[in-house]
């Protein structure tokens, strides 16, 4: 008993500390591919980190400690495998908005306090999230919408790079602003970063086809920052990182009151589910890849305790990263291994080692970022959609559009919104058809898929494939009325075929009534076939049972057709125990 409590007590710590579970199953072979992850995720976290925490108006350093904290906790809370949280700069646009609305620059140490407190805020908005099980949500985010944000959230990626690659100032933050900039200001071009930067995409490339087992983006890193150093490119024009003041982390929660909280809840909410559909969408894209399950509940639980950490070492508002996401996946990275060594080499780095980061260029990690980018474009499932079903494909571009123009967060809204549209369309005129018999096979079939399908003359056996319900209970009406005027000889009898049918709404049931209504005027009877029990109980509450009359109601079509044929052949009835309801 002792054993098995113990083993039940294992299994519900690893459901909600997925750590645990990775931890206990590794395997040798997954080391070196995620230890060569965790190199290339650390050389990259530096100088991305240092940049996001300038956007939000941090310390630079403080931008290191985000990514420490972040993939330390979701390397125990998340659920992902290949999921990299950290400093991100959709998220950290949306934190300097919310914070510059505020507070001035001017106080550095509140502005510090209240940009922990907007990752405090986030986290426990996340947790609650998960706490009450809302990871359903995920469950709207159907393939074309995973295919049209990862296509957007690829080009924001590369968008957001090209300034870097042209040697330009960067001041748009929307896709649409930043790709007109660049294209403005192509007469201010820095030759040198363009060429330099055009040889490490094409390294790279060439790289992953040819020596994919090389991580790829750590050589140019260290490459690039040795030739920095040597030829003294900052002098050219290059730009590189720069001195960075190492320090050590601050710990404890940020001092604000609750006008401050009130201040920032819009913020907070934005940013909790920015941070949830983003890291969720690219979650499930590597879960679905590699072949595992990504629990939406868990995820929130994940950012969630990758956002408290960070408010409890000043930091500010994580979430996942599609770019080292990206890169982690290239570079083979297994587990969640990747994360924690990362999070260590980035900590050392931050105390002793920033001073051999100042001569990176930054057109390398522009680079580096751009090439994962790419690979993260989807174009091939784009034309199996198109070739499957074009509706999907159309809301996939969509979606793509949406994210560009609007953002994540909107363009996401926009497809979900789209998707239900269309799944309320396909409702509300959904399948049906008209069955009928065919020789030596048993059932009822289609007649316009099944050739030498028969109809029994005066029948109408009329299949509905949906549930009724306020957007299709006047289409079904319309259906049957067209379908017995075209009839002939004249239809005595419509039997609906509700095996498709699960539920029926108050409205659906009042169309129902009309339209018995109507067809008894032309001396025709309605008959319900195949009725399973929850609708058998609708029809019951709503008083439709009892105006059909029981004896209309049957369990099959062929009882329903059988008692037909017994009518014409001027058969008596059959006692009650026949198959209709009684």
């Amino acid at each position: 008993m002792t054993r098995l409590t113990a083993t039940a007590g294992w299994r519900r710590a690893r459901r909600y500390v997925p750590g645990l579970g990775w931890m206990s199953a590794y395997s040798r072979a997954w080391l070196r591919p995620d230890l060569l992850s965790a190199l290339t995720i650390g050389a990259m976290l530096v100088p991305q980190g240092l940049a996001y925490a300038q956007i939000v108006g941090v310390r630079p350093v403080t931008g290191l400690y985000a990514g420490v904290a972040a993939m330390l906790a979701y390397a125990l809370f998340g659920p992902s495998r290949h999921l990299m949280l950290g400093p991100e700069a959709g998220a950290a646009i949306i934190a300097a908005s919310a914070l510059g609305g505020v507070v001035s620059g001017d106080d550095p140490a509140r502005y510090a306090s209240l940009a922990a407190l907007l990752a405090l805020m986030v986290g426990l908005l996340s947790l609650v999230a998960g706490l009450f099980k809302t990871g359903a949500l995920a469950d709207f985010l159907s393939k074309p919408i995973l295919i049209g944000y990862t296509n957007g959230a690829a080009l924001i990626i590369i968008g957001s790079q090209l300034a870097r690659m042209f040697g330009l100032e960067r001041r748009a933050e929307d896709f649409p602003g930043q790709v007109l900039e660049v294209g403005r200001n192509l007469h201010g071009m820095h030759l040198p970063t363009v060429l330099l930067g055009v040889g490490i995409i094409g390294c790279l490339v060439l790289l992953r086809q040819w020596l994919p087992r090389l991580p790829g983006p750590l050589v140019l890193v260290v490459l690039t920052t040795v030739a920095a150093s040597v030829f003294q490119l900052h002098h050219a024009g290059v730009k590189v990182v720069g001195p960075i003041a190492a320090s050590p982390p601050s710990f404890g929660l940020p001092s604000v009151g609750f006008s401050d909280v009130r201040a920032l809840l819009p913020a907070a909410l934005s940013l909790a589910l920015v941070n949830y559909a983003s890291s969720v969408l690219a979650g499930r894209l590597y879960a679905d890849k590699h072949h595992y399950r990504l629990d939406g509940n868990q995820e929130l639980l994940g950012q969630a305790a990758a956002n408290v950490a960070c408010a409890f070492t000043q930091g500010f508002p994580v979430t996942g990263s599609d770019s080292r996401t990206a890169v982690n996946d290239a570079m083979g990275g297994k587990s969640q291994l990747v994360g924690v060594v990362a999070a260590v080499l980035v900590a050392v780095f931050a105390l002793f080692f920033t001073p051999l980061l100042q001569n990176l260029p930054l057109v390398t990690l522009g680079g580096i970022v751009i090439v994962a980018a790419v690979y993260l474009v989807d174009v091939s499932s784009l034309v199996a959609l198109w070739r499957i079903r074009r509706v999907e494909a159309v809301l996939a571009v969509v979606t793509t559009v949406a994210v560009l123009v609007l953002g994540i967060l909107q363009g996401i809204l926009v497809a979900v919104a789209l998707a239900l549209g269309d799944l309320i369309r396909r409702a509300a005129h959904p399948h049906d058809a008209v069955l009928g018999e065919r020789e030596g096979v048993a059932g009822w079939h289609d007649i316009t898929r099944h050739e030498g399908t028969r109809t029994v003359p005066g029948l109408l056996v009329y299949r509905f494939d949906a549930p009724m319900f306020f957007a299709n209970a006047r289409h079904l009406r319309e259906q049957v009325r067209v379908l017995v005027a075209r009839a002939s000889p004249p239809v005595r009898e419509v039997v609906l075929d509700a095996s498709a049918v699960f539920d029926l709404d108050v409205t659906a049931a009042e169309g129902l009534e009309k339209l018995r209504q109507e067809l008894e005027d032309e001396g025709i009877v309605l008959v319900i076939a195949d009725a399973n029990a929850p609708l058998r109980g609708m029809l019951r509450r709503t008083g439709m049972m009892e105006r059909l009359g029981e004896e209309n109601v049957y369990l099959t079509v062929e009882a329903a057709v059988a008692r037909f044929q017994r009518r014409g052949a001027g058969v008596p009835p059959e006692p009650p125990s026949s198959p209709a309801l009684h």
